[in-house]
């Protein structure tokens, strides 16, 4: 049954075709998202790779900063001499350091450097996931003898950006776990404290009303761009058009329940593809309500969990070759192909609940995202008469249901 339902050659077959019928389209809706929802962020990772050997800010680790700051002081070097014995070519960041150093001590250097593309060293997701393992004593010894004091030395800097990129639309929730640590942990100060939990409420803001809307309407696109071949950009912002924000409160309390889950570590994955069709969801019926909305995720994603992990495993080669050409695979094909990829899955879920009666699935109210489902729900309600279904070129065309339903059935 589930082979049948959830053919993965099938699926990314049916994408490649709804992906060419509609490809600069596709390709600028990814672009939008990723600078401006933060997904797709392993797409710049090449570039970040790129950038950490001529940015200092991005070379340097704060322990590195922390030898060459207490250097200068030691022998009251000048930027521009340190710059030189240190090899750094980068003055600019050499007296931004400095400055660091004169505001806020040697632990101002620990600061969370922050790039458009990831994060590295202690700012790390990483390290927060580590240390969110380590608040009392005990348990950072145990940490420690883990992991050894070298663990970040050792890693490479390439798989900590990596790691931060694919967490990076998720970064607030990485916030809100070090902003608790913070919190215990009896080396931070109440300054430095209070700048992690303000960094976790810009976050949490901007991943409520910018990052999740954008994620439902990016669905809403790829939808609509399956049936509708000449869907335009500008449907990534049909929610203002309905006039309807209610996908907020759904999409913040789904992680919110994903956060909680993430304190059981393996409950964190597997939740993570039960809510995975929750923005889908949305994008179909914006006003769902959010329990069905989430009770529906988790009854059509039971028993293809593991599908969708795989057919993610199965993108993990375009990711690894959009790095190695500079993002320009996965701008060009891979994150389109990714998203469109998803789309084909929720509509063969959708299906299979729609057909099975599944509890909520009628609250998926839009005919015209499946065409072959109304045609075979057409064909059981009146198997010998011809019919024809004219679909308009856009969703923006107006068109009465009623209307639609006499042409169908005649």
């Amino acid at each position: 049954m589930t082979d049948f339902v959830f053919n993965r050659k099938q699926l990314k077959k049916k994408a490649r075709t709804a992906l060419k019928l509609n490809y600069f389209a596709c390709i600028a809706v990814c672009f939008i998202m990723v600078f401006l929802a933060g997904e797709y962020s392993t797409t710049v990772q090449g570039i970040s790779m790129w950038d950490k050997t001529h940015v200092a800010n991005l070379k340097y680790t704060p322990q590195q900063k922390k030898e060459i700051i207490q250097d200068m002081v030691d022998n009251r070097l000048t930027p521009e001499q340190a710059n030189e014995k240190w090899e750094i070519n980068n003055v600019d960041a050499v007296k931004s350091w400095l400055k660091s150093y004169e505001e806020f001590g040697l632990e101002g250097l620990e600061s969370k450097e922050l790039t458009f593309f990831g994060t590295t060293g202690d700012g790390s997701n990483i390290n927060t996931i580590l240390e969110s393992f380590s608040i009392t004593r005990s348990a950072k010894e145990r940490l420690d003898v883990l992991t050894s004091d070298s663990f970040f030395e050792k890693l490479p800097d390439q798989a900590i950006l990596y790691f931060d990129g694919l967490t990076r639309s998720k970064s607030y929730k990485f916030t809100f776990v070090a902003s608790i640590v913070s919190a215990f942990r009896e080396d931070k100060s109440f300054s430095q404290t209070w700048d992690v939990f303000a960094n976790f409420l810009v976050s949490l803001l901007r991943a409520v009303f910018i990052t999740n809307l954008m994620i439902v309407c990016e669905c809403r696109f790829f939808m609509e761009s399956r049936t509708y071949h000449k869907t335009k950009v500008g449907r990534m912002g049909f929610l203002f058009r309905e006039r309807t924000l209610h996908p907020i409160k759904t999409m913040l309390i789904k992680d919110l329940y994903l956060t909680l889950w993430t304190f059981t570590i393996a409950g964190f994955f597997i939740k993570q593809y039960s809510y995975a069709m929750v923005p889908c969801i949305l994008a179909e019926n914006p006003n769902m309500p959010t329990k069905k909305a989430i009770t529906l995720s988790r009854k059509m994603m039971d028993g293809y969990k593991w599908e969708l992990f795989k057919i993610d495993c199965t993108m993990f080669g375009w990711t690894l070759l959009s790095m190695l050409t500079v993002g320009l695979v996965g701008i060009f094909f891979a994150n389109p192909y990714r998203a469109t990829i998803h789309s084909e899955a929720y509509i063969v879920l959708r299906r299979k609940a729609k057909l099975e009666g599944m509890q909520y699935a009628d609250e998926l109210n839009d005919r015209f995202i499946d065409l072959d489902l109304l045609e075979q729900e057409i064909d059981q309600q009146d198997g010998q008469k011809m019919f024809s279904i004219r679909i308009p070129d856009n969703a923006d065309e107006k068109y009465d249901h009623d209307e639609i339903a006499k042409e169908v059935t005649v």
